[in-house]
């Protein structure tokens, strides 16, 4: 079945579940809502196509943003503002067209690479300012930071031939990348190039290989998250209870953020958020590492809840998921766990988004058997 957003109170909890499963990436929320509103305010209804209506020999694109979540610098401002930003959320649209002409085909529906604020209302937007539609699916069931996180890489799926154009208008077709790597660091470096981000299509697909890779239902889902945090603020309960009750899942800690450590770094903003602990675990500390997602988590200097499981910081009171971006110190918050995808738990998956992958020298241990 179809999700039909028709109205602003559809988009903000189409966008407020995305942001919630971006476990601290996957873009602002304010920006994802300002690409989804003027469809409303112009009388037009989204949909969302369930993804059994992509056909075995359709086209499907995979339609994204990369680069940094880091706030800019004022140097940067300065120099990414001298010239016009003439195709500003028209990146992705024009690239679906750079695309399609370079490969001679149409692509009857666009696919999320990932869930999050920004990262999947850009595909909705492109798919309907390209006059195509978005599906009910994503190939991450939540927000990453690489390009390797995800089940068409993990099912070795090509991410060439890719459409890559910037908010100036720059454009480049890559025909053939040698490996993930090399087609992230691509991607990455025109984004440093345009002093902040690009649009990306790529992992053309063909209907087949797009039903083995998707991940079906995760917007619906995320639609059900964001009324749940919307009825929550209104009716008083706890957010983070209603979440876990509803959709499933554990409140892991609530408490006050007392410091958040980070740098912009390679494309990815860094660092590590402090949390003190109240109610749940008076007098605890949580550590949160974050490679623009939240990955590792320390209870008391101990390791504990890790990716590929789900950790979301949400504020204590109104629900609303928190970026790293924006979370800072004196933040009254709860965070959330829940499960991953069982693909990301395979062996081939954990090589991807596993705690060994970031660097660190822990075995992962399934959110279910730690809390």
């Amino acid at each position: 079945m179809a999700l039909i957003l028709k109205s602003r109170t559809d988009v903000e909890d189409l966008t407020t579940g995305c942001t919630f499963f971006g476990t601290g990436g996957g873009g602002s929320k304010e920006l994802g809502l300002n690409m989804l509103y003027p469809h409303m305010d112009a009388g037009k209804e989204i949909e969302i196509i369930d993804v059994k209506k992509v056909k075995d020999d359709d086209w499907v694109a995979c339609v994204y943003y990369s680069g940094t979540i880091a706030p800019p610098t004022p140097e940067i401002e300065a120099l990414r503002t001298r010239f016009p930003w003439d195709y500003y959320e028209k990146e992705l649209a024009a690239a679906l067209g750079a695309l399609e002409g370079h490969m001679g085909v149409r692509f009857s529906a666009v696919a999320p690479f990932e869930l999050g604020g920004v990262n999947t209302p850009a595909p909705i937007d492109a798919a309907m300012k390209h006059g195509t539609s978005c599906v009910d699916g994503d190939y991450a069931a939540r927000a990453v930071p690489e390009i390797c996180q995800n089940t068409v890489c993990v099912m070795g799926y090509s991410m060439a031939p890719m459409a890559l154009i910037d908010w100036y208008g720059n454009k480049s077709i890559v025909e053939h990348v040698i490996n993930y790597e090399m087609g992230e660091r691509i991607s990455k470096a025109l984004s440093e190039v345009a002093w902040g981000r690009l649009g990306n299509v790529a992992f053309p697909l063909q209907g087949t290989d797009f039903h083995k890779a998707i991940i079906p239902g995760t917007l619906s889902r995320s639609y059900e998250v964001g009324k749940m945090i919307r009825k929550s603020r209104e009716s008083g309960d706890d957010p983070a209870e209603k979440i876990v009750e509803n959709v499933g899942g554990w409140v892991l800690f609530k408490g006050e953020v007392i410091d958040k450590e980070w740098e912009n770094r390679a494309g990815y903003m860094w660092g590590e958020t402090k949390i003190k602990g109240t109610g749940l675990k008076p007098g605890s500390e949580l550590r949160v590492w974050f490679k623009n997602e939240n990955h590792i988590t320390w209870l008391d200097d101990k390791p504990w809840v890790t990716s590929p499981d789900i950790i979301e910081i949400i504020d204590a009171e109104s629900g609303e998921p928190i970026t790293n971006t924006d979370i800072k110190s004196g933040d009254k918050v709860s965070v959330v766990g829940m499960k991953g995808e069982k693909v990301f738990r395979s062996p081939e998956g954990l090589e991807v988004l596993g705690p060994r992958h970031f660097g660190f020298d822990l075995d992962y241990k399934p959110i279910e058997d730690l809390v």
